[in-house]
């Protein structure tokens, strides 16, 4: 095997931490894109169950969904790392 000398290792070394940096951003944006859609359909399920007059108990539950989401969205908007949580199957 071929050794590497100290440039050349400190140089991939290098290399390795910046691809990891990106890689890195890029869960961040592709969680925080997954939060905003979230954050959108928690919206339109609120809007949808006011508007249709809904009982009080389930615009509660489609309020509290949207809060949970909104308080997430921001979370990772502000550079926070927020547990990914196993969506509910209903």
């Amino acid at each position: 095997m071929k050794e590497i000398d100290e440039k050349t290792q400190q140089a991939l070394l290098l290399f390795n931490r910046r691809a990891e940096a990106a890689e890195k951003e890029v869960e961040a944006a592709n969680r925080l894109k997954k939060a905003e859609k979230t954050k959108d359909e928690a919206v339109a399920a609120l809007q949808k169950a006011k508007d249709g007059g809904s009982d009080p108990e389930v615009i509660a539950e489609a309020e509290s969904s949207w809060r949970n989401a909104l308080d997430t969205w921001q979370k990772l908007r502000d550079g926070e790392y927020v547990e990914e949580t196993p969506e509910e199957t209903p």
